[in-house]
């Protein structure tokens, strides 16, 4: 294990660590971008999981330690932490389809999509992430949760439905419905059941959608995909079930900028106030509100 102060983008912010971590199962390095925050609550760490980590790791440990300068209620120690790939500055386009994408459903046209390998990057956050971590501060984290976007938001959405393990908070944003011709929506039936208890957010960009001043190419793509209507579907099916969740939908952002406000509520989320604390509110307030 190699460990480093500084970012993907060169900036000096001390309290960001990364560490290359080395995958024991699939032989593969992994780069973490660590952030803690300390706390005299008295009440045990939290932990929330970013994906995309190289993009994602750096607004969110700001967001961390702004909230904890301004002293926002009395949150307990809370740990950030990007999961990301080394040798890119933003994306690895490559490696986070294969790890984000289920593998190919039968009977769909592997011609037309491609597949990739979500249950074993489930396994590895799972069986070596969440260990290192506990092992790291020497106790077990009292809530993780898991924060995705696009093919990693729809990565957090099928590892809910299927292999939640110790996760107990899912943000899916702007998550890739359209993927293997909207396979996700087909698992919904019987969501509740192994949802009830974990907090779930669903956010989308106003501005998924065809735009004034889109070429043509463009706005074939937004019709094909057609994400707006599949996240209203998603929404509509989990209602439906009676499903305790919160969705949102960004005004003014579009599927690149949403990332950022979303962030910001998965940050809320880890930050509330510990049990008992005066400035104590409920969840889906501490989620929601600026």
């Amino acid at each position: 294990m190699q460990s480093r102060l500084g970012n993907p983008a060169g900036l000096n912010l001390p309290f960001v660590q990364v560490h290359e971590f080395l995958d024991p199962a699939t032989g593969e390095r992994r780069e973490l971008f660590l952030s803690e925050a300390k706390s005299t609550a008295g009440a045990a760490a939290r932990l929330l999981v970013l994906l995309d980590g190289n993009l994602s790791a750096v607004p969110a440990a700001l967001m961390q330690h702004a909230r904890m300068e301004r002293g926002l209620g009395n949150p307990p120690p809370c740990t950030v932490v990007g999961v990301g790939y080394p040798d890119v500055q933003f994306y690895d386009r490559a490696r986070r389809t294969r790890d984000y994408l289920p593998p190919m459903p039968m009977g769909l046209d592997t011609s037309a999509w491609q597949g990739g390998r979500a249950d074993t990057f489930a396994h590895f956050l799972d069986a070596s992430l969440l260990p290192w971590l506990e092992a790291r501060q020497g106790a077990a984290f009292s809530e993780v949760g898991l924060f995705g976007h696009s093919y990693g938001g729809l990565f957090a959405l099928h590892k809910l439905l299927h292999q939640p393990g110790r996760f107990d908070a899912f943000f899916s944003i702007s998550p890739s419905l359209w993927w293997a011709d909207g396979w996700l929506l087909d698992q919904l039936p019987g969501a509740v059941g192994r949802c009830t208890g974990r907090t779930l957010f669903l956010g989308i960009g106003a501005d998924e959608r065809a735009m004034p001043g889109d070429d043509a190419q463009r706005q074939a793509l937004h019709q094909e995909r057609n994400l707006q209507a599949r996240f209203a579907r998603l929404v509509a099916e989990l209602q439906a079930q009676h499903l305790c969740f919160t969705a949102e939908t960004f005004a003014g952002e579009d599927h690149g900028s949403v990332l950022y406000p979303a962030i910001s509520r998965a940050v809320r989320w880890l930050m509330r106030p510990a049990p008992g604390d005066q400035h104590n509110t409920d969840q889906h307030q501490d989620i929601t509100r600026p």
